[in-house]
């Protein structure tokens, strides 16, 4: 199936079905109001989600899914290895939008938490690692910050050893349910440290289709041909909240209790470029505001979609993420009280899946960083040579 965009704006994982969940037992969300700070974080979230959208958009795949807010824990946890000129860049291509580290440390954990517990019937794990080279000392700030923070596990590990790779594999694959599998290809020769993000999201619709409704049937890609997918039905009219202005729709599917959904913004015409260009952060919250309760049937494909992103350096740098991917002394300057050569973020990786079927939506992301050291080139005269001296 072809055209679809995907993205976890906040968390807002993505996924649709129908049929009344039983009445029995009803367990409502756990809510509470958030702190300001935490509200801050929401929207800096959403704005870093939607900014980085367009950027990978630009890439020109036909269909893509993958997770901001991964990506947002991953660098956020970089972010506090720095100071100065480089950690100011941080807190403004992230869209920290003048929040002090501190508030945006505090803000990313308890927010964290709220969106893991807000609704009991949906699993939803956020998880966090750094590895280090293990010849190499941590300061201690960093690595604080990074577990009462970022709950992350920080821990040596013997980069040298080809093997070692898999003890990162081996992590992200444990924290997505095995959705995501082998994302590190190899450890670079110049790494001296990897801080990987997981997230696994699992949810029931709170309709679900019936799947003796699923029947074959076309698909209409932005080209104007047709594809064949597994189309999933509603047995009845359902009450989404939805908007409508000039020919753009705005659809929320529930999970659930309702605290999660699936957005969904859509045309008639099927032309992705005119809703794409209206996606944006002010648009966003207008079509959450104005939504209305809808009594309609529902159909959506069935679907399985993996997208992986080999290296979004480019990618962030267009966002003003500049100087960290550049070797120089000013960056991450507290990561280490052992010396090392200049630092820089050698590659981001970015893995995505999801399944969408007629109980709900599985979904997984994962992050990794690669901090390395600018490696110099040296000619070793360490066997027979010949020697002369000369005049040019």
């Amino acid at each position: 199936m072809k055209n679809i965009r995907i993205v976890l704006i906040v968390l807002m994982f993505s996924a649709i079905s129908c049929e009344l969940l039983r009445k029995e037992n009803p367990i409502g969300p756990n809510l509470r109001t958030l702190a300001s700070y935490e509200q801050e974080l929401s929207n800096v979230s959403t704005a870093f989600a939607i900014d980085l959208f367009h950027q990978i958009e630009k890439s020109g795949a036909d269909n893509y899914f993958f997770s901001p807010y991964s990506i947002h824990q991953m660098l956020s946890m970089a972010m506090n290895g720095n100071e100065g000129e480089v950690a100011k860049e941080f807190l403004q291509s992230l869209r920290y939008n003048g929040m002090a580290l501190d508030d945006a440390n505090k803000a990313t954990k308890e927010l964290t938490e709220f969106l893991k517990n807000v609704d009991p019937n949906i699993k939803l794990s956020i998880a966090n690692a750094i590895w280090f080279k293990k010849e190499l000392q941590v300061k201690i700030p960093f690595k604080n910050t990074a577990r009462e923070f970022y709950k992350a596990e920080v821990a040596p590990l013997d980069m040298a050893n080809p093997q070692s790779v898999n003890i990162i594999n081996r992590w992200i694959e444990q924290q997505t349910n095995d959705l995501i599998k082998d994302m590190l290809n190899e450890i670079n020769p110049d790494a001296v440290m990897y801080l990987v993000n997981a997230i696994y999201f699992q949810g029931d619709w709170k309709f679900q289709f019936d799947p003796k409704n699923t029947k074959n049937e076309a698909f209409k890609t932005i080209s104007g041909s047709n594809v064949e997918v597994e189309m999933m039905v509603s047995d009845d009219k359902l009450k989404l909240n939805s908007y409508f202005e000039s020919g753009l729709y705005y659809v929320e599917i529930p999970y659930s209790t309702g605290q999660y959904s699936m957005g969904v913004v859509f045309n008639l015409s099927g032309d992705l470029s005119k809703v794409i260009d209206k996606i944006s952060m002010e648009n966003l919250l207008a079509w959450r505001n104005s939504t209305s309760e809808t009594s309609t049937y529902l159909k959506i494909p069935k679907f399985k979609m993996h997208h992986k992103i080999e290296d979004l350096s480019e990618n962030l740098k267009a966002l003003g993420l500049e100087k960290p991917f550049t070797a120089s002394p000013e960056n991450f300057t507290l990561l280490f009280d052992t010396p090392t050569n200049d630092k820089f973020i050698s590659r981001v990786l970015h893995d995505a899946v999801i399944v969408v079927d007629e109980k709900g939506t599985e979904a997984a992301a994962a992050t990794i960083g690669e901090i390395s050291v600018e490696s110099f080139s040296m000619i070793e005269l360490n066997r027979p040579f010949v020697f002369f001296i000369q005049e040019k």
